[in-house]
């Protein structure tokens, strides 16, 4: 099988009928992850052909509404759709705090509305700067301030990082250093931080997500050339792939 990641959602809030919540849809080898899963991404899921056992691990990144609310419609699908319900246990990972924030949320709706006896949710709370997932190790950067954490992987020789909610900090700088390819939080950052974000960072792809505003890719590629970055700006869009070789 090969390597991919997928933007299933790079928007925030805002209800725009093109741009999702944050999500972004990873796929090495036979693993498969979903790494948030803020407003439409159970939709999402399915534009990609994915069916509920096709999807085994979520990653939170932290819990505000726009990273982790269609987890609701989601598990309520697992558990009573007809045309597509759930067999396999579901592993949910996030940071400090998954526990309780998960039951506060699904109490809402009783515990029954989201569980049935074909399978279960597994919670694991991350308390390291690092995880195992399916045997492959991923690292879980802090990222301040809102108390979000990154995503990081290597994939055949490459460095990919995923980030949540972000600002222009030096862990930002450290987290995107000399990475292949780094799916960012552009939404709390002005041009000017994107820009320097890129010379200092090195990174060699940044993919904007998260977008509270549109972005203009030519104008933030040609400022950024002229100050010396020979990577690239690339402004995501919701179901955008990217190839992480075979």
């Amino acid at each position: 099988m090969s390597n991919r990641i997928v933007l299933l959602g790079t928007g925030t809030c805002q209800l725009q009928p093109h741009r999702m919540g944050s999500s972004v849809l990873v796929e090495l080898g036979d693993t498969r992850l979903v790494f948030d899963f803020g407003r439409g991404i159970t939709h999402r899921l399915v534009e990609q052909g994915l069916e509920q056992d096709d999807v085994e691990h979520i990653v939170l990144s932290h819990f505000h509404p726009d990273h982790l609310s269609d987890l609701i419609p989601y598990l309520h699908a697992a558990a009573w759709s007809q045309i597509d319900p759930r067999n396999k246990d579901l592993h949910i990972y996030g940071p400090v705090g998954l526990e309780v924030q998960l039951m506060r949320l699904l109490s809402l709706f009783g515990p029954s509305t989201m569980s049935r006896d074909a399978f279960d949710v597994h919670l694991h709370e991350i308390h390291d700067d690092h995880f195992t997932l399916a045997g492959r190790r991923f690292g879980f950067v802090d990222l301040p301030p809102a108390d979000n954490h990154g995503l990081s992987f290597t994939v055949d020789g490459k460095a990919v990082v995923l980030t949540g909610d972000s600002s222009f900090h030096e862990q930002e700088v450290a987290c995107l250093q000399d990475v292949d390819l780094a799916v960012i939080d552009s939404g709390h950052l002005e041009d000017h931080e994107l820009l320097e974000l890129a010379v200092r960072s090195r990174a060699a792809v940044i993919v904007c997500s998260h977008l509270y505003r549109e972005l203009d890719e030519d104008e933030l590629n040609a400022q950024a050339s002229a100050r010396g970055y020979a990577g690239r700006f690339i402004v995501g869009q919701d179901l955008m792939p990217f190839d992480l070789g075979a």
